[in-house]
């Protein structure tokens, strides 16, 4: 009987959710931008008050670009909307000359696999080596050192600096892309800790489903990131079928009873600390990958 309570229950969220309205916006400020150069996102993320929605977050894959930093502004209300608005830092080292991008956010206090989709926006990568005008070619550093030598001797003492870069490039290249995707995922996995056992803070001292539902999202987006599994878009019995660890299944399954049935049975800090751990694995199981040269 208690079983199909809990489906009537999720079944009734969802269907009350989907039949709001929900806006998500997304474009770029600039039209166009060079290869590593600082560009900025906005998202405009309306939607009724009565749910809640989280955009994403450092840990979030943002298609070809990079995540440098965002900025977040207050929240307005008007007629029982909320109106958010963020603008994410990016950046993109890809060299296609059209680059697109739309976030995915999810949606809390209904099915926790429910998500939503901003609108696609592109940006146009400019080619710098092809935009050197013969004019711009006089203002490099080659033209002063012709200036002080001849063109002769200044033609091989580019090419030598040149061959001596390229040597070194060649030389320590795949530890200099170890070091950054080592780096990137470190500072991933410190963002995902202090955020972790900052939720983890405020669910223990109210006992919120809501809040248990935030560990739970922060926790799937970080383990959707490194896996390349679909945690954030699964339900508990989805993820079953791609990940087998009994312990932490039988954390997820009581934390939907937690969340779904009303019962508000609060989930052991000791659990949520495993789920936690778990996550702090396969970031360094990543690392050393690297490390092998396996990734």
């Amino acid at each position: 009987m208690n079983k199909y309570i809990f489906i009537f229950l999720f079944l009734f969220k969802i269907s009350n959710i989907q039949s709001q309205k929900i806006e998500y916006k997304s474009y770029f400020i600039e039209d166009s931008t060079k290869i590593g150069d600082s560009i900025r996102l906005v998202t405009i993320l309306k939607y009724p008050n009565n749910i809640e929605i989280i955009q994403p977050d450092s840990s979030y894959m943002f298609s070809t670009f990079d995540f440098i930093g965002k900025k977040i502004f207050p929240s307005t209300v008007s007629k029982n909307i909320i109106s958010d608005s963020t603008i994410y830092f990016l950046r993109t080292f890809e060299i296609d000359s059209i680059q697109k991008i739309n976030l995915k956010a999810n949606i809390i206090g209904g099915n926790d696999s429910m998500s939503i989709l901003s609108d696609t926006d592109s940006i146009y990568i400019i080619n710098q080596v092809n935009n050197l005008t013969s004019q711009s070619k006089e203002n490099t550093l080659l033209s002063k050192i012709k200036s002080i030598f001849n063109t002769e001797k200044a033609f091989y003492i580019t090419v030598g600096i040149l061959l001596f870069l390229i040597i070194i490039f060649i030389s320590f290249r795949k530890k200099i892309i170890r070091y950054f995707k080592i780096r990137k995922i470190k500072k991933q996995s410190k963002f995902f800790n202090e955020e972790f056992s900052y939720c983890l803070k405020k669910y223990s001292e109210k006992n919120n489903p809501k809040e248990l539902e935030k560990l739970l999202l922060l926790w799937k987006r970080f383990m959707e990131n490194f896996t390349k599994k679909p945690y954030s878009s699964s339900t508990t019995m989805e993820i079953s079928s791609f990940n087998d660890d009994k312990e932490m299944m039988d954390i997820l399954h009581k934390s939907d009873k937690s969340i779904y049935s009303g019962s508000n049975l609060p989930i052991e800090t000791s659990d949520l600390n495993k789920l936690q751990l778990k996550a702090n694995t396969i970031s360094k199981d990543k690392i050393n990958q690297i490390l092998d040269g396996k990734e």
